[in-house]
């Protein structure tokens, strides 16, 4: 039986060995793929912990890998990435509230 936190270890892991300014296709497409495997490998009740673990860079990072797989879906892994993308623009939506709120002021 898989536990929750080594799910969450191969998540960052894939997140934290990105080759985003890699120039081999290759590494971009085994990185793509090992990526895929470890997004789908996650439980639903697990999206949120996951997205809400990352920074804004990773938050970034992660939507282009949920666009990246819906370009090329294997089975079942649209459903699982719509998931992903949900909380992602869950995170998003309250970061910016968090983020962007004017200061208040003292009357």
């Amino acid at each position: 039986p898989r536990r929750t936190g080594d799910a969450l270890r191969a998540f960052h892991t894939a997140i934290r060995s990105s080759p985003a300014n890699a120039k081999s296709q290759a590494m971009k497409e085994q990185a793509q793929g090992t990526m895929l495997k470890v997004l789908t490998s996650f439980k639903s009740s697990e999206i949120e912990q996951a997205v809400n673990s990352l920074d804004r860079n990773g938050v970034d990072l992660l939507m282009k890998y949920i666009y990246k797989g819906f370009e090329k879906p294997t089975e079942n892994s649209s459903a699982i990435l719509l998931q992903w993308h949900e909380k992602v623009c869950i995170w998003c939506s309250l970061g910016s509230a968090t983020l962007h709120r004017a200061p208040t002021r003292a009357a």
